[in-house]
């Protein structure tokens, strides 16, 4: 008897939680070269500005990149056996060899050999209903190749882009989840880190790293990324959600000098969604005393009368005598 079965949502929870622990791992190669030349207002600007410290830097980032790429693969190996998974997970056990015995016995399902990396594409489009586009398959098979040569050879032969990582990396995402929503998956699995062990909501929280980590988001998604992950237009204008800055705004925050907003305008132009959060709050069309906003919340919580632009309380006293 096989036991300790795994479930199509364990695999896929896993699977974000690496590919997030990539990603994490990844937009820290962009955000500490910013932050060692902060006069600049850009990652791009500093970038620019330190084109030649850059190569050097992208030079001293190698074996953190092939980190990154062994933990995409492993995260997307493990998201098509999810999907195989769903359909049962005894496919996964397909072509392993395993010879059958007339003892009865207890065997862990985790000590069996499951299917090869290289067969997962095909196990995909042959046993489910979801098949895999043939850039994806590209993508996951020049990963894997990448892989094979970091893990076998080292640095020999491999030169990682850091740009390139974040396409691919992205890519991956909108490929692989399409139904999901990446802010509130960052949210989640931020949760779950060794990190998020430590924080207490007065220095530091998740809310705050996700929102910090937005503002380069931001700034590193291409328009068609920005599209696909976010569910709105990169040009459309952003507001601030209250419930969420609230959540983020601990000592260590600094949120003064970010670009943080992640709620939308809804059609009704009465209220806003929080791409964050997603929650979604009443609001109304009135100018703001400090700023050119005009959008004001006016849901019965204790954000009620605060400006979705810059933040102020605009039934404060001081505006209203």
């Amino acid at each position: 008897m096989i036991i300790n079965l795994p479930t199509q949502e364990s695999l896929n929870n896993v699977a974000l939680k690496t590919y997030y622990r990539a990603w994490d791992d990844l937009l820290i190669v962009f955000s500490e070269f910013y932050l060692m030349f902060s006069e600049s207002k850009t990652i791009a600007g500093a970038r620019e500005m330190y084109s030649i410290e850059w190569v050097d830097y992208v030079d001293n980032t190698q074996a953190d990149l092939q980190s990154v790429c062994s933990l995409l693969q492993q995260s997307m190996e493990l998201a098509l056996k999810a999907r195989v998974c769903g359909i049962s997970p005894y496919l996964l056990l397909l072509n392993n060899g395993m010879k059958l015995s007339t003892t009865s016995k207890m065997v862990d399902f985790s000590v069996l050999r499951t299917l090869d990396a290289t067969d997962l594409p095909g196990a995909v489009n042959t046993l489910t209903n979801e098949p895999l586009s043939d850039d994806f398959i590209g993508r996951y098979t020049k990963l894997r190749s990448l892989r094979n040569r970091i893990t076998h050879l080292g640095e020999a032969g491999v030169k990682l882009d850091p740009d390139d990582m974040v396409r691919l990396a992205l890519s991956l995402y909108i490929d692989i989840w399409p139904n999901r929503q990446w802010l509130p998956d960052r949210l989640d699995f931020a949760s779950q880190t060794r990190h998020a062990w430590f924080y207490d909501g007065k220095y530091a929280s998740t809310h705050m790293e996700v929102i910090q980590e937005w503002n380069f988001c931001i700034q590193i998604f291409t328009k068609g990324e920005f599209k696909s992950l976010i569910g709105h237009p990169k040009t459309e204008r952003r507001f601030r959600c209250h419930h969420c800055v609230y959540e983020g705004d601990t000592r260590y925050a600094g949120f003064d000098d970010l670009d943080i907003g992640t709620a939308y305008l809804n059609k009704d132009k009465c209220s806003v969604t929080c791409v964050l959060c997603k929650g979604t709050f009443q609001v109304e069309q009135k100018k703001c005393p400090t700023c050119k906003g005009t959008i004001i919340g006016a849901a019965d919580d204790d954000f009620k009368g605060y400006c979705h632009t810059c933040g102020t309380d605009t039934l404060d006293e001081q505006f209203n005598t």
